[in-house]
């Protein structure tokens, strides 16, 4: 992987979890306030991260007529993070699990439409529910914020996120010779692939502790 690529990843890496505290930021500023804001900084934050990782992450794995995994992963990754942002105590992602099982339903739906023909149907089958993982499970970003009423520390999203982006970070470097090649917006979403996969992660834990 060039340096270019290299710089990418990082850069991305970097912007996500900057992205996620701020908006993390700007939602617990509204809440506190009750101006009405609420939740919706945060969401709009993790959407676009989940639209930027849907365009990347099926030219990333080189998937033939890519833009129907893009549309799949931003919907059900705008459809989870939406009900995220609706939906509150005592279950606030108690719809993630709907809209990954409807993802994963419309991915082989579209496999079969693209006929027996078709080529790399199992690389593109194996993409696009990875990606739908991180998608979906990115809805939890939103979701840890609903424990702000239960008195939860308000550090936790701006820590979570920082030491996911520390973590890819490292991690890339390790492996920087052994990553393949891609486009900026391929290594874009390798690099944020963690960091929404693991918002679902930080909600889990936060729950744990509360309890």
């Amino acid at each position: 992987m060039g340096p270019v690529r290299s710089k990418t990843i990082a850069a991305a890496a970097v912007i996500a979890a900057a992205a996620v505290i701020a908006g993390a930021l700007a939602a617990r500023d509204g809440l506190d306030a009750g101006s009405g804001m609420g939740l919706y900084p945060m969401a709009a934050a993790v959407a676009a991260l989940i639209a930027v990782f849907a365009y990347g992450w099926p030219r990333l794995l080189k998937i033939p007529d890519p833009w129907h995994i893009t549309w799949l992963l931003l919907l059900a990754g705008w459809g989870a993070t939406l009900a995220a942002t609706l939906s509150a105590l005592p279950s606030p992602m108690q719809w993630m699990p709907i809209c990954l099982g409807l993802g994963v339903v419309a991915v082989f739906a579209s496999q079969l439409v693209r006929g027996t023909g078709a080529t790399r149907r199992l690389e593109s089958t194996l993409g696009a529910l990875l990606g739908l993982l991180a998608t979906t499970f990115a809805s939890g970003w939103v979701a840890v914020l609903n424990f702000a009423q239960l008195g939860a520390n308000a550090l936790v999203v701006p820590i979570g996120a920082a030491a996911v982006a520390l973590a890819t970070l490292a991690v890339m470097a390790i492996l920087s010779k052994r990553l393949p090649g891609s486009t900026r917006m391929g290594s874009a979403a390798m690099a944020l692939a963690p960091l929404l996969a693991s918002g679902t992660l930080v909600y889990f834990t936060q729950r744990l502790l509360l309890q």
